[in-house]
C-alpha cells in the first residue's frame, strides 16, 4: 500500500467525525487536505498495470473504452493523471475543465477553493470556480502523454467566464484547436459549471447557449481534420421537459453526444435526502458558499435525466453517431448496470471513484472488473 492509498483509506474512515466538528472548521480542514492531496495524487503512477478483460469494453465513435467508466472532469484540472488512471485500468481519462486564460478560482473567508464532504450521504460539495492553467498549458502537457490502447484521452473545455461573448467563443474555438493538435481523443464542452458566472444553473435553450453551440459547430465541428468527437456537458438540474429539445439542438448542429450532468444547486430538493448527520454541514456550506453538490444525492436524478435523453435520441434517430454519457451519482457497479438498462453505456464518476479508491486503492478498476458481467456491456457502433 502506497502512502497516498493509506492516507485515502484513513481519511475515509475518519470522515464521520465531521458531524461533531463545527462546520466552519471542517470546511477549512477538508479544503486544505484536498488541495494538498490532489496534486500529489495525480502524479503517483501505480507500479503495476491492470488491463481489464476485453469483453468488458465499449466501442463508441470508433474509440475503444476498455471499461464503461472513467473519471469526471475536475479530478485532474492541470492535465496530469493520465498515466496513473491508464495503469489502474480506467476506461478513459478526461482533464480539465480548462479555459482560454489561467484562472485562480474562488476564494472566500481566506479559503482557496472551498469544499467539503457529506460522509453519511456519500456526497460532497465544492465552490472552486474553474481554477486551471489555461488551454495552452494543459494542451502542452497532454501532448506529451503516451496514449494507452483502450484508454482514450479527453479534455473538458469551457468558454472563458466574464468575457464578451464573441471573444469568449473565439478563444474557446482556438483552445479546441490546440487540443486537437495535442492529439486528444475527444472533447467535452462544459456548459454546466454552477460555480462561475455565465453557466446557467438550470441549463435550457437559452439564447446564449445556442449562440455558443452555433459558433462551435460552424468554426470547429465543420472544420475538423479528423474524427474527433465533441460532446456537450449539461447540468444535472436541466428540466426534463427541456432535454429532448437540447438533444435535438445538439444533433442538428453535429455534436457527437451529451453528458448529464454536473454538480447540482437544487439545495432545497437535495436537503430532503441529506442524512440527518450531514445536515448541519450541508446548511452551512450551501448558505455560506453555495457551490455544487455531487455524489450519491444525484444518483436518481442523473439516471432519470439520462433516461429522458436516451429516449429523445431514439425518437430522433440521428444519422450520425450520438451517445449519452452519465455523470453524477455514479457510485457502484449497480449504477453502471442501471445506466446500461436505459441505453447509457458510458459513465463518469468522482465521489464514487474516491470512495472505491479508499477501499481498494489503485486496484479499484480490477475489483470493479471482477464483479462486472460481460453481458452487461455492449458495443456501440
Amino acid at each position: 500500500m502506497t502512502l497516498l492509498e493509506l492516507i485515502a483509506k484513513t481519511e475515509f474512515a475518519v470522515r464521520p467525525i465531521i458531524a461533531y466538528i463545527p462546520p466552519s472548521l471542517t470546511v477549512r480542514l477538508f479544503t486544505a487536505g484536498r488541495n494538498a492531496y490532489l496534486p500529489l495524487f495525480a502524479h503517483v503512477v501505480p507500479t503495476r498495470s491492470y488491463e481489464p478483460p476485453e469483453e468488458l469494453g465499449v466501442t463508441a465513435w470508433g474509440l475503444r473504452f476498455r471499461l464503461p467508466i472513467w473519471n469526471a472532469a475536475g479530478m485532474f484540472k492541470s492535465g496530469a493523471g493520465y498515466a496513473m488512471v491508464a495503469r489502474e485500468g480506467a476506461g478513459a481519462f478526461v482533464a480539465g475543465t480548462s479555459t482560454s486564460r489561467p484562472r485562480n478560482g474562488n476564494i472566500r473567508d481566506r479559503i482557496k477553493w472551498p469544499s467539503t464532504q457529506y460522509p453519511f450521504s456519500h456526497s460532497a460539495a465544492n465552490w472552486m470556480g474553474l481554477p486551471n492553467a489555461g488551454h495552452v498549458a494543459v494542451a502542452a502537457k497532454l501532448a506529451l502523454e503516451k496514449h494507452v490502447a483502450g484508454c482514450p484521452m479527453g479534455i473538458s473545455v469551457s468558454a472563458e467566464p466574464g468575457l464578451d461573448d464573441r471573444l469568449a467563443v473565439s478563444e474557446l474555438v482556438e483552445g479546441m484547436r490546440r487540443f486537437d493538435d495535442a492529439g486528444v481523443d475527444y472533447i467535452e464542452l462544459n456548459e454546466s459549471c454552477p460555480n462561475v458566472e455565465g453557466h446557467a444553473r438550470h441549463a435550457g435553450l437559452d439564447p446564449a447557449l445556442l449562440t455558443r453551440l452555433d459558433a462551435v459547430a460552424t468554426e470547429f465541428l465543420t472544420k475538423r481534420r479528423r474524427k474527433l468527437p465533441v460532446v456537450v456537458k449539461l447540468s444535472t438540474d436541466t428540466a426534463h421537459e427541456q432535454i429532448p429539445a437540447l438533444v435535438h439542438a445538439l444533433v442538428e448542429r453535429g455534436f457527437d453526444g451529451m453528458i448529464l450532468g454536473n454538480t447540482s444547486t437544487r439545495y432545497d430538493a437535495l436537503r430532503t435526502r441529506v442524512h440527518e448527520k450531514d445536515r448541519a454541514m450541508f446548511d452551512y456550506f450551501t448558505k455560506r458558499y453555495g457551490g455544487g453538490v455531487s455524489g450519491a444525492l444525484l444518483t436518481a436524478s442523473s439516471l432519470e435525466s439520462c433516461r429522458v435523453a436516451t429516449g429523445a435520441v431514439r425518437d430522433i434517430a440521428p444519422s450520425h453517431e450520438f451517445h449519452v454519457i452519465r455523470c453524477g451519482g455514479v457510485m457502484t457497479l449497480q449504477d453502471i448496470e442501471e445506466s446500461r438498462r436505459i441505453g447509457v453505456l458510458l459513465n463518469q464518476w468522482y465521489v464514487g471513484y474516491f470512495e472505491m479508491f479508499a477501499r481498494h486503492g489503485h486496484g479499484l478498476y480490477r475489483v470493479l472488473s471482477e464483479r462486472m458481467r460481460p453481458s452487461s456491456v455492449l458495443t456501440l457502433s
